[in-house]
């Protein structure tokens, strides 16, 4: 039986850490294995390696075994399974939580059973989602790229005889874009492609990710999204409550399963009032199946 693992991910400082020990110690029904990946600091190492148990940290009596992973992104799928089978020698079905930051390449390096996502309230909505003009941006640049993949796709084409096809505009780079000059293929999008590309399965997901800054991408795929909201001013809470409403809605058009619809929390994880009881509840039904 493989190791179970539940990844915790998350921006720098939004409490991952704290997370995790809160369901070693509240959630969970045995002593869990912890494993921090970390990228490398230099280009080459991928190593596991035991971490020595101490009461002052994270890696505490809370856990069975604590081990950390460094990584590099073109290891990263050998890398991770390597820290699993070191818990696995020790307990074969083993669980094991997972803590990492906001690195998008961890998000599908391995199939984890569960994820969840943890941030802090936002000083300002922008943190999280992005500007109307931003996102905008960002779709019509996903758009550009995708009619360039779409063209290396389908086959190299003699750039002195390629015709022009409908919708399609030859025009010479800018420096920033690539080097040397050559013709590029853009695609020219009209308001009503836009439209109807928009109003397809894929359109409508795409446009609920693109919403959001590059950090809280991964929020989109967790079982369970958490915004840690500690003590807040008045302002903060304002913010606060337009995040939680425009996240709701952002998570009921994505995770249209309604088997694996994602639990959204808002509160202080490190307070045991009837929000956190009830979370703790919502995560031993997803993680043990208890009813």
């Amino acid at each position: 039986m493989p190791v179970l693992s539940v990844l915790i991910s998350g921006p720098r400082r939004s409490g991952k850490s704290t997370l995790a020990r809160y369901l070693a110690e509240h959630v969970l029904d045995r002593k869990p294995h912890y494993l921090r990946l970390e990228a490398a600091h230099d280009s080459y190492t991928n190593a596991v390696w035991a971490c020595e148990a101490r009461e002052d940290d994270v890696i505490g009596a809370s856990w069975a075994s604590a081990h950390r992973v460094s990584y590099t992104h073109d290891r990263l799928f050998e890398t991770i399974p390597e820290g699993l089978r070191a818990i696995r020698r020790q307990e074969r079905d083993g669980f094991a939580i997972v803590e990492a930051d906001a690195d998008p390449t961890l998000r599908h390096a391995y199939p984890y059973e569960y994820r969840i996502f943890i941030m802090t309230a936002p000083p300002d909505i922008y943190t999280i989602f992005r500007t109307p003009d931003a996102a905008a941006a960002a779709l019509h640049q996903v758009l550009q790229d995708t009619a360039a993949f779409a063209s290396e796709i389908f086959g190299l084409f003699d750039d002195d005889v390629f015709d022009d096809s409908i919708g399609v505009e030859h025009s010479r780079p800018s420096p920033a874009e690539y080097a040397g000059g050559t013709r590029v293929e853009r695609l020219n999008i009209a308001e009503a492609q836009i439209r109807h590309f928009l109003s397809s399965p894929l359109g409508a997901e795409i446009a609920s990710r693109i919403q959001l800054q590059p950090d809280y991408h991964a929020l989109v795929e967790a079982d369970v999204v958490i915004v840690n909201a500690k003590r807040i001013g008045r302002r903060r809470r304002e913010v606060l409550d337009e995040c939680v409403s425009r996240l709701q809605k952002l998570l009921s058009r994505i995770r249209q399963d309604a088997r694996r619809q994602s639990v959204l929390y808002w509160g202080d994880i490190r307070s045991d009032d009837a929000a956190r009881r009830k979370l703790t509840q919502r995560l031993q039904h997803l993680l043990l199946g208890d009813t």
